[in-house]
């Protein structure tokens, strides 16, 4: 397909359609890349290392060719335009900023080298500084930054090209936590300011959760799951994105159905009794292993919720707790399967072994060979 305006087809900022990447060992990073990316959205790429996410940036930004499949920007087929030429802007985990060079002259280096007008580079410049809170330090170099100044230079330098696109590769990684947490903020009001689109790789689930208007987690260059947070938080696709997702992961539970589909039997013999809704879903599942899964967040053991999920009950035997001020975190073991409760922080656990429930209608289950969600 030759570039050219793909009319016929709403405009997206972009949209990779079929991509694959193949190195010439063989090795294959990226399977069936297939996402149709909005003005304005900010797109997430989360999972653990060699998953293929910084792979897939590096395809849209031309960094990495493509070995097959699409990808269109504004409108535009761009699998054979030159980086420079893409309307992209890069933000690399490094910083990449020029020691030599102030920050007002590193921010004006992009422009500068394309011989725009000065005038312009000044206001792009200036708009940038102010944005990111940079108008005092605009004529220190970058060694006398610290490391989230000098990660907002870097992100400066992307704002002054006013590209399509930003792509931002793991840009906080190398930041304390409570600076992280803070560029975290930043990231977000900048987004809204600007209204464009972000495309951001990160292997913290968190930064994941808080950034994206919608997250895609892959694994071994598969894509796994496409969803808002809440989306993917509530309803995680498979076993792997359950447990990637979400701060602890999802509890496991292996156990079967029963022959009438209204209960869980647990490998322990525990019986947990289903939602009419969750029989309906799972009467094809009637007799058969499944693992049900619930997340920390919905195992209780205040006497309120126990009495109104009395039929999802079932005895936790307590290992240890952290307490970490508004909330605990339960450690410990139902019928021989590991189990993490979080629970109100002001809750006293005086037993070994304790009284505990499960929320009825948050309680998901999973193929047992596929490990896909039963819908």
């Amino acid at each position: 397909m030759e570039n050219q305006e793909l009319s016929k087809e709403p405009i997206y900022d972009v949209v990779l359609r079929d991509v694959n990447k193949v190195y010439p060992n063989g090795f294959h990073a990226v399977y069936d890349f297939n996402i149709n990316i909005e003005k304005g959205e900010f797109i997430v790429l989360a999972g653990p290392s060699g998953c293929g996410k910084s792979t897939t940036l590096r395809m849209i930004a031309g960094l990495e060719e493509i070995s097959s499949g699409d990808l269109i920007i504004n409108g535009k087929r761009v699998n054979d335009v030159a980086p420079k030429d893409r309307d992209i802007a890069m933000v690399f985990q490094n910083y990449a900023l020029y020691a030599h060079m102030t920050v007002y002259q590193n921010l004006a280096f992009s422009l500068t080298i394309r011989k725009t007008d000065p005038v312009i580079i000044h206001k792009q410049v200036m708009y940038a500084a102010t944005v990111l809170g940079l108008i005092p330090y605009l004529n220190r170099k970058p060694k006398q930054l610290s490391g989230g100044q000098r990660q907002r230079v870097a992100v400066g330098r992307a704002i002054v090209r006013d590209p399509v696109v930003f792509l931002l590769d793991e840009p906080l990684s190398n930041l304390d936590a409570k600076l992280r947490g803070q560029m975290r903020k930043e990231l977000t009001e900048l987004h809204d300011r600007l209204q464009s689109t972000f495309v951001y790789v990160t292997h913290d689930q968190i930064e994941a959760l808080t950034l994206a208007s919608r997250i895609v987690v892959m694994k071994d260059g598969y894509v796994q799951q496409i969803a808002t947070p809440k989306e993917m938080f509530e309803y995680p696709e498979n076993i792997f994105v359950a447990g990637f997702i979400g701060t602890p992961p999802c509890n496991f539970y292996n156990g079967k159905i029963d022959e009438k589909a209204t209960k869980f039997i647990h490998v322990s013999g525990a019986e947990i009794a289903l939602t009419a809704d969750q029989s309906k879903i799972l009467k094809d599942y009637a007799g058969k292993e499944v693992i049900m899964a619930s997340r920390p967040d919905y195992v209780f053991t205040d006497d309120a919720t126990l009495k109104a999920n009395a039929k999802q009950t079932f005895k936790l035997e307590v290992d240890y707790y952290e307490f970490l001020g508004s909330y605990k975190l339960v450690y410990g073991e139902f019928g021989g399967e590991k189990i993490i409760a979080k629970i109100n922080g002001r809750e006293e656990i005086k037993e070994n072994v304790i009284d505990a429930c499960f929320q009825a209608e948050k309680m998901l289950f999973y193929d047992k060979e596929t490990e896909i969600r039963i819908r």
